[in-house]
């Protein structure tokens, strides 16, 4: 049995979009990264300069605001690749049969 040419482009544009959406998950990653750099950052000059949390408290600070842009820039740009399906729109005669809900 061959199969037809638009199931397999179709198939291929569900892996890529799964691809895509785990690619956009991967943002909490990211997100983790760049706090905790942050952090250890922040302990180590700490701990060079003499100062009692200063440097750590103010590069948390700083990376909220860093991570948010990063992360919406990640995401927006990954998912606007994501390419939507051919959705089979109900026929009356689906609807009235009660097969959809």
């Amino acid at each position: 049995m061959k199969m037809d040419e638009g199931s397999g482009q179709n198939k291929r544009q569900e892996f890529k979009n799964l691809t895509l959406a785990g690619i956009a998950g991967l943002s909490g990653g990211i997100t983790l990264v760049e706090v905790l750099v942050a952090l250890f950052l922040g302990m180590w000059l700490d701990k060079v300069f003499s100062t009692k949390y200063q440097f750590t408290v103010g590069l948390i600070l700083i990376s909220i605001p860093v991570t948010l842009i990063t992360m919406y820039y990640f995401v927006k740009t990954t998912t606007s690749r994501i390419v939507p399906g051919n959705i089979k729109k109900p026929t009356e005669e689906d609807v009235n049969s009660g097969k959809n809900p």
